[in-house]
């Protein structure tokens, strides 16, 4: 039992090291479609997420909000406060404004059989416009 979690174990850490944890996507072509009403100028669509390795509540490996595909060891940074940080930094890089509709979505699963380590994930996105 005990090997077939330090397996485990290690496959999430290596797969967390070769991927990087933290991500900032950016959809501009809108098609012709605008993001919001009113004389905003449109500037993309901004998707952030972040997750990471916990036990228990403490976070062993997650992805560094601050150097997104890059990870961090023992900071807890898969939180909304820095991810919606990481999103609206990119949104201000591309020359937005204003970053508007926010939506955040955060959650947890544990590995099966550990009962101690979890995936913790926060999803948020938004609208940059000038």
């Amino acid at each position: 039992m005990f090997k077939k979690l330090m397996a485990l174990g290690i496959a999430a850490v290596t797969a967390g090291l070769i991927s990087g944890c933290a991500q900032v996507q950016v959809a501009d072509d809108l098609s012709g479609q605008k993001l919001t009403t009113g004389t905003n100028k449109d500037v993309s669509h901004i998707y952030a997420s972040n997750w990471g390795l916990y036990c228990v509540s403490i976070p062993l490996i997650t992805g560094s909000t601050e150097n997104p595909g890059s990870t961090v060891w023992m900071k807890d940074t898969v939180k909304v406060k820095p991810v919606v940080k990481m999103l609206t930094a990119k949104s201000k890089e591309l020359g937005a404004e204003r970053t508007l509709d926010i939506k955040s979505n955060a959650n947890s699963t544990w590995i099966m059989p550990t009962f101690v380590l979890f995936i913790e994930n926060v999803e948020v996105s938004g609208n940059a416009v000038k």
